[in-house]
């Protein structure tokens, strides 16, 4: 059930997100004004926003749960290696949507959320100074970093998520 309900929380969270897509401006400038407007402007937008909101927190519970429940009965085991190790990606990519999407609204919140994760980053030896970069496209927290965010959670992070869990769907049928 809980895998039903994850594959259906992620057609709820595309279909909201493509509606919200329309209204939202991915600049530093706009980015908070048009969540504004979306909050009051068109009919029920704050319902829409609210649905995306609220869906993605579900989304992680959901999937959280379906991942103990096939640890619980074993059903990670030979022959379902493959299947589960997708899973587990598929779980990554949910928290990635998750956090990128809250960086989206760009306010204090993101701001300091994404703060603490280039800091967490900036400590990984060698490399970490590197990643930081990758992850805000410039020195500090910028346009550049909304306009990479708004890549990842828009067309890369859910690309990937269709695929792994058509593959994964499909593995569970065969």
């Amino acid at each position: 059930m809980f895998g039903s309900a994850a594959f259906t929380l992620l057609m709820l969270q595309i279909v909201t997100g493509i509606l919200l897509a329309i209204v939202y401006a991915p600049t530093a400038g706009q980015a908070w004004n048009s969540l504004n407007v979306l909050n009051h402007q068109p009919v029920l937008g704050w319902f829409l926003r609210a649905m995306h909101g609220w869906g993605s927190s579900f989304m992680v519970a959901v999937v959280v749960a379906h991942m103990m429940q096939v640890f619980t009965f074993g059903a990670y085991k030979y022959p379902r290696e493959l299947t589960w190790i997708l899973g587990v990606f598929l779980l990554l990519m949910t928290l990635a949507m998750a956090f990128t999407g809250q960086v989206l609204r760009f306010d204090q919140a993101a701001y300091w959320g994404l703060g603490i994760c280039a800091s967490i980053l900036s400590r990984v030896p060698f490399v970490g100074g590197d990643l930081v970069h990758l992850l805000l496209g410039c020195p500090i927290i910028a346009g550049a970093t909304l306009s990479r965010f708004f890549t990842l959670h828009v067309f890369i992070i859910p690309g990937l998520m269709l695929l792994f869990a058509g593959l994964h769907m499909w593995m569970v049928l065969k």
